[in-house]
C-alpha cells in the first residue's frame, strides 16, 4: 500500500547545527518480494567483493531510518526491519541530507563520527550512496560499514553507483507498474459504465418498439416494428452475454453462441425445441465474433417466428469449425417449412437478408441459403 503523502524527515548531518529536512518516500508503491530478493543478492556480492562484514539497504521514514536489506554475512551486527530513531548523527543521516555519496575511511579520527551510534557496535568505516525515485523523493541509502578502517578504493564506490543505478531502476519499473494498473482499473471502470449506459438505452429502446407496436392499429407498421423490436433485442442480448466478465473470462465460440441461442430461445419461444450444437471451441477478437453472433441471432429469431406455423416438433441445429485454409466454415439448420422456391440470399431485398448479407461481408464472408427438409444456411469467414 501507498504510504502516507507529503512526508519529510529530520536527520542530522554533520556540519549542520540544526537537523535538515528531507523529503521523503510519499504515496508511493510498496517494495515487492521480488525485488527484495534481488537486492538481497546485490547486497550479499557487494559485501564479498568489498571484504566487509556489512552491507545494506536502508529506507527513510518521518521518524525512523530502516533496515531493508541485510547482507548475510558473518560479522554483521544488523538485520532486516532493525530501525534508529532519527536525529540521532547515523552515517546514512547525512548521505540522505547532503544528497551525496560519502565515505568515512576512520571514524575514529573525528570527533564527531567517533561519537556516531556506529561505533557502539565496533564499525569504523563506512561508505554510502543516497538512493531515490525518480521524482527525487529520497528512498534510502546503499552503504557498506567496515568493523576496521578501510580506505575504500575509487573502483568500490564506482561498483557502488553502478548498482546504485540497478536499485533506482527497480523503482522506476515499480512506479511504472503501478501507474499501469491504476490506469488500466480506470479504463476498466470507464468501460464498465459505458457498457451498463448501453444496455440501459437498448432495453429502453426495446420497451419504446414494443409500445409502439402494441398501440399501431396498422398490421403492416405492427409486424415491422416487432421485428425491430427482435433485432434489438437480439443485440442487447449479445452485448450482455460478449462483454459480460473481464475480457480474461471470455467464453469461446462454442459457449457463447450455445449461450446466445438458449437465450433467444427462452425469451421468444412458448414451446420445447430441440437444440443441436457442434462447435469448435475458438477464441475470437469481439470484432470478429459480434458479426457471427448477430447472424446467428438473425437467422434463429426468423426461425422462431415464420419456420414452424404449425407446430409440430421443432428443431434447430448450428456447426462452426476451423476450416483448413484457416476461414472458419458456420453452418445454420431448421426442421420448418423451408425457404420460398424463389428465395435467392444474393438478391433477396427483405431487411433480414440484407443484414445477413451486410454481416457476411464484414468478415469477408460468403453466404449460401437453401431449402433441404427445411432451412439451411452456409457461410465461409475470415477470422
Amino acid at each position: 500500500m501507498p504510504e502516507s503523502a507529503g512526508a519529510f524527515a529530520a536527520v542530522k548531518v554533520e556540519g549542520e547545527p540544526s537537523p535538515v529536512l528531507v523529503s521523503i518516500t510519499s504515496g508511493k508503491p510498496a517494495i515487492s518480494g521480488r525485488i527484495l530478493d534481488r537486492w538481497q543478492g546485490i547486497v550479499d556480492l557487494v559485501a564479498r567483493i568489498m571484504r566487509v562484514p556489512t552491507g545494506l539497504i536502508t529506507r527513510f521514514t518521518e521518524e525512523n531510518l530502516e533496515i531493508l536489506v541485510a547482507s548475510r554475512g558473518a560479522g554483521n551486527p544488523y538485520k532486516r526491519d532493525d530501525r534508529d530513531r532519527l536525529g540521532i548523527g547515523m552515517f546514512c543521516e547525512t548521505v540522505a541530507g547532503r544528497r551525496r555519496e560519502m565515505r568515512v575511511d576512520d571514524s575514529s579520527a573525528s570527533s564527531y563520527w567517533a561519537a556516531n551510534p556506529h561505533a557502539a557496535l565496533g564499525m569504523r568505516s563506512y561508505l554510502g550512496v543516497p538512493i531515490a525515485w525518480e521524482d527525487g523523493e529520497l528512498f534510502g541509502t546503499f552503504c557498506m560499514l567496515n568493523d576496521r578502517a578501510n580506505a575504500f578504493e575509487d573502483e568500490y564506490l564506482e561498483l557502488m553507483r553502478q548498482f546504485k543505478e540497478i536499485i533506482e531502476s527497480d523503482l522506476r519499473c515499480l512506479l511504472l507498474q503501478d501507474e499501469l494498473e491504476r490506469r488500466l482499473s480506470a479504463k476498466e471502470l470507464e468501460l464498465r459504465e459505458t457498457r451498463h449506459r448501453l444496455k440501459n438505452q437498448l432495453n429502453l429502446l426495446i420497451s419504446y418498439i414494443r409500445i409502439r407496436a402494441s398501440s399501431s392499429s396498422d398490421p403492416g407498421t405492427k409486424e415491422l416494428l416487432k421485428e425491430i423490436q427482435h433485432r434489438v433485442f437480439a443485440v442487447s442480448a449479445i452485448h450482455e452475454a460478449l462483454y459480460k466478465g473481464s475480457s480474461a473470462s471470455a467464453p469461446t465460440l462454442d459457449l457463447y453462441l450455445r449461450q446466445l441461442c438458449g437465450h433467444i430461445i427462452g425469451d421468444l419461444s412458448e414451446g420445447e425445441i430441440e437444440q443441436a450444437y457442434d462447435i469448435e471451441p475458438l477464441v475470437l477478437a469481439p470484432e470478429r465474433l459480434l458479426p457471427i453472433a448477430l447472424i446467428v441471432a438473425e437467422l434463429l429469431t426468423n426461425t422462431l417466428k415464420h419456420a414452424f406455423p404449425e407446430g409440430g416438433k421443432r428443431r434447430v441445429s448450428l456447426r462452426a469449425a476451423r476450416l483448413p485454409d484457416g476461414r472458419l466454415s458456420l453452418e445454420y439448420r431448421d426442421n420448418g417449412v423451408g425457404l420460398p422456391p424463389s428465395f435467392d440470399l444474393a438478391s433477396a431485398k427483405s431487411l433480414g437478408s440484407v443484414l445477413l448479407r451486410a454481416l457476411a461481408g464484414q468478415l469477408s464472408g460468403e453466404a449460401k441459403a437453401e431449402s433441404a427438409e427445411g432451412a439451411r444456411f452456409s457461410f465461409s469467414f475470415g477470422i
